[in-house]
């Protein structure tokens, strides 16, 4: 049979919320990626704007009052900072800017404000028509302008102002232009990086980032109080429940309101309750009719012996199978009423040492073989001496019984933490493994080797778990892999000083 795996209410929802925010954040990223590919201009409205205006600023400062042969080391020097490249438009090679970056450059608006407009080429000239860089960022001038002089730019320029960003074609980087107001009149710095953060220029990761984290967060602190809350609830529901099965119904759980789980609990207990009532009600009532039993059942027997003396010898043999059916019949009642007591007795908890109770039921229980005891005389337990006793004298008689007096019994202890846990273990036939979990019930009889015939009423393993859940204890019965039968119970240590 293949081991389910097991999942925690918990872990699923917890991985659901989990689930639910990645879709979250797939969809914004989705979102975010189908707006950019629309066109990275719209970053420049907002903070990558403002750092390539601050970056083409410092470019402007850094320049300001040298010669034109030194601008581009000052520009350098100044992206090597920022971990990008960046220079003036005319220091760039045609063959290394993209393509659809140079249509942006060619389609981009003219400079803003008068006087700004490039100074004419050497000796009043126009550059050779294959030049691909546009001149004064817009329509050429007429050509009855070309000779014309120009004014002197003012003296002050305007702040610099971010044109365009874009992606490179063919994977080549992310390119950005800025219109920088140099000596002269306005220059393009074109920008470019590997990456679209710009190492923090174009796009900045790291807000978003702590974002989604804190929105995870978030969602983790609103959500995980609230599933723990469930979660810790149907925990208790299913303890509540276990118990039951095991046949303690003084069954207790907190309080939850008026909503399905807190109903759901006030209907466990009351089922618990309603089962206690009637479990007890049974039990009071086989005591009762095992204890009415006992006054005719002594009358029966002692009219059987008056009788058996006025009989003669020859009459007496069958009388004798009268009086085996009242001793069977006085056996059973003498296990009924022991059945009942054993449910209905307050138990008296004492600290116990278990090696010397373990000697006095093997004394007493003994046959022809003795048991083996393997029990540490340091071993205590918290339980009620009387049911104590009883329920291992009912595992070695029960052992005795089904497994011949040739048997050979073992009684185990050892520690598991808290508890101790004692072994009966007999050399016998054993039972079914379909049957191990019946074996418990009341007048229940196994088919196979545990019959009327053998002398078993099937009480004797019932009175056993009811006695030791008395003391606080549970029980369980299996087959050892050597073959044989074996019961195991297990009781609470004396809790120990520091």
């Amino acid at each position: 049979m293949k081991t389910r795996f097991h999942v925690s209410l918990m872990t699923k929802v917890l991985v659901w919320l989990l689930l639910h925010l990645g879709i979250l954040a797939l969809a914004f990223v989705g979102f975010v990626g189908w707006q950019l590919g629309m066109g990275l201009d719209s970053l420049l409205s907002g903070a990558a704007g403002e750092r390539l205006r601050d970056f083409g600023d410092e470019a402007r400062e850094g320049v300001h009052g040298l010669p034109r042969d030194e601008w581009r080391g000052v520009i350098d020097s100044l992206a090597s900072e920022k971990k990008v490249v960046a220079r003036l438009l005319d220091d760039w090679t045609p063959s290394e800017i993209p393509r659809n970056v140079m249509e942006k450059i060619r389609t981009m608006p003219p400079p803003r404000g008068e006087g700004h407009r490039r100074p004419p080429p050497p000796h009043g000239r126009r550059p050779p028509p294959d030049h691909d860089f546009p001149d004064d960022f817009g329509p050429p001038p007429r050509e009855d302008e070309e000779m014309m002089p120009r004014e002197d730019p003012p003296t002050s320029f305007p702040v610099s102002r971010p044109i365009f960003l874009a992606r490179g074609e063919k994977g080549n980087g992310y390119w950005a232009g800025v219109q920088v107001a140099l000596r002269g009149g306005p220059q393009l710095l074109l920008v470019r990086s590997e990456r679209l953060d710009g190492e923090g220029m174009f796009f900045e990761f790291r807000p978003w980032l702590w974002g989604g984290l804190a929105v995870l967060a978030l969602s983790l602190a609103f959500w995980a109080p609230f599933v723990w809350g469930i979660t810790r609830y149907i925990g208790k529901l299913t303890l509540a429940a276990d118990r039951i099965a095991a046949g303690q119904f003084q069954i207790t759980l907190p309080r939850r309101g008026g909503d399905e789980l807190g109903k759901l609990g006030q209907a466990i207990e009351v089922m618990a309750g309603r089962l206690d009532h009637l479990i007890s009600g049974q039990k009071r009532f086989l005591g009762d009719a095992a204890h009415e039993l006992c006054a005719p059942l002594a009358r029966l027997r002692t009219g059987l012996g008056i009788l058996e003396m006025k009989l003669a010898d020859v009459d007496q043999r069958h009388l004798s199978s009268i009086e085996a059916d009242a001793q069977e019949l006085a056996t059973l009642v003498e296990e009924v009423l022991a059945f009942s007591r054993a449910g209905n007795r307050t138990p008296q908890q004492k600290v116990v040492s278990l090696e010397p109770l373990v000697r006095e039921v093997a004394a007493r229980e003994g046959g022809v073989n003795p048991l083996q005891i393997s029990v540490s005389p340091e071993l205590q337990v918290v339980a009620d001496p009387t049911l104590l006793t009883r329920a291992v004298g009912n595992l070695v008689r029960n052992a005795r019984i089904h497994a011949g007096e040739q048997a050979r019994i073992t009684i185990e202890a050892v520690e598991r933490g808290e508890f101790v846990e004692v072994s009966i273990t007999d050399d016998g036939p054993g039972v079914s493994p379909e049957e191990l979990s019946r074996l418990f019930e009341p007048f229940y009889r196994p088919d196979v080797s545990r019959s009327r015939d053998t002398g078993g009423s099937g009480l004797g393993l019932a009175i056993v778990r009811t006695a030791i859940q008395a003391c606080g204890g549970d029980c369980a019965a299996s087959l050892p892999s050597a073959g044989g039968f074996r019961v195991t119970f297990r009781l609470r240590q004396p809790t120990r000083n520091a």
